[in-house]
């Protein structure tokens, strides 16, 4: 492994690399070639697809390289003989070009969470920093990515794995309890199920239209994007061994009219919450609609914000609240960069 460039430098400029070029590193790329933040400068000096990857030369190539994968064209279409087709090839490339993190995103495997778990777990190792919004690795692979960053002297970035950033006053606590209104796609179909009076299949043709919603919004609505996030969460922050088969999880559709209408005639509103809390000695994990009243800090969350509110042994609970978006993302990414190379 390389020697590492002291702190203050690498707090002037840092070189990432994409893994995965949707719409997330998309956005990431355009966010922080806006960005104007004293902290440092991010600078994009390799990509790759699950075509291949390749090295960046000039601000001139990352544009031709965001309008050719902006007409949905792999990487090996432009690279050509520059592309190397081997993932782990091109990561074992990445800290000789002077590239510190990698920022992980590509699609989502939730039944293995490969192969970003392998090619995550290789970049930790060979000493680079990982900043992953990739949820498959973590849910699958959680331990076995910690122990290489250990291995590496790396650091894991995952906040956007989770939906809200974990905050820094629990590191020292033991937590009993995890509560949340995680996804943004179905808090806003509920809102604009209680608060317009739309029914769900409006409200999710509105999500959509929005671009809130995916053309298929199964990952959303059937509630797995919020089991993945609580138990990611669960993970970190509870040692949990919970596997996805035994989380029990129910999502919003039609039906949820029905508890809507309980709802308005109690005063209360319908938020689908994702829990994870200790009993007989085991984490157990839970995704479920629930009725929620004024006095719950989940009855003001709406659209498509986010809320957690994590309880401690001690009988405290400490909130933490995100909001969803393009730039939204891309600056979690960012912060966990900072966080990354600032530890």
């Amino acid at each position: 492994m390389r020697d590492r460039e002291p702190i203050h430098s690498l707090m002037h400029q840092v070189d990432v690399a994409l893994l995965g070029f949707g719409n997330v590193g998309r956005a990431f790329a355009d966010y922080i070639g806006r960005m104007s933040d004293p902290r440092l400068r991010l600078r994009v000096r390799a990509l790759a697809d699950r075509s291949g990857g390749i090295l960046v030369e000039s601000d001139q190539a990352l544009q031709r390289i965001l309008d050719h994968k902006t007409a949905s064209r792999p990487l090996r279409d432009l690279g050509g003989s520059a592309t190397l087709t081997d993932l782990r090839a091109f990561i074992e490339q990445l800290p000789l070009a002077g590239v510190h993190v990698l920022v992980e995103s590509l699609p989502t495997n939730l039944k293995d969470g490969q192969p970003a778990l392998d090619l995550n777990r290789a970049a930790l190792c060979a000493g680079l920093h990982v900043v992953t919004v990739d949820k498959g690795p973590l849910v699958h692979g959680f331990a076995a990515l910690q122990q290489a960053a250990q291995a590496g002297g790396s650091r894991l970035g995952f906040t956007g794995t989770t939906g809200v950033s974990i905050p820094d006053e629990l590191a020292s606590e033991r937590l009993i309890e995890i509560r949340g209104v995680l996804n943004g796609t179905t808090n806003y179909i509920l809102t604009e199920m209680q608060e317009r009076g739309a029914s769900f299949d409006e409200a999710l043709r509105s999500a959509q239209a929005a671009g809130v919603a995916e053309p298929d919004p199964s990952l959303d609505v059937d509630g797995w994007d919020t089991v993945v996030k609580t138990l990611i969460l669960a993970q970190a922050l509870m040692n949990a061994d919970t596997r996805l088969d035994e989380v029990t999880r129910i999502g919003i559709s039609r039906e949820t009219d029905d508890l809507i209408r309980v709802g308005r005639d109690s005063h209360r509103v319908v938020r689908l919450v994702g829990r994870a809390r200790l009993y007989q000695g085991r984490v157990r994990v839970s995704v479920v609609p629930k009725l929620v009243g004024e006095d719950s800090p989940f009855y003001a969350v709406n659209g498509t914000s986010k809320l957690a509110v994590f309880r401690t042994a001690s009988k405290r609970e400490v909130i933490s609240a995100a909001r969803s978006g393009r730039d939204a993302i891309a600056q979690t990414i960012v912060d966990d960069i900072v966080n990354v190379i600032a530890r």
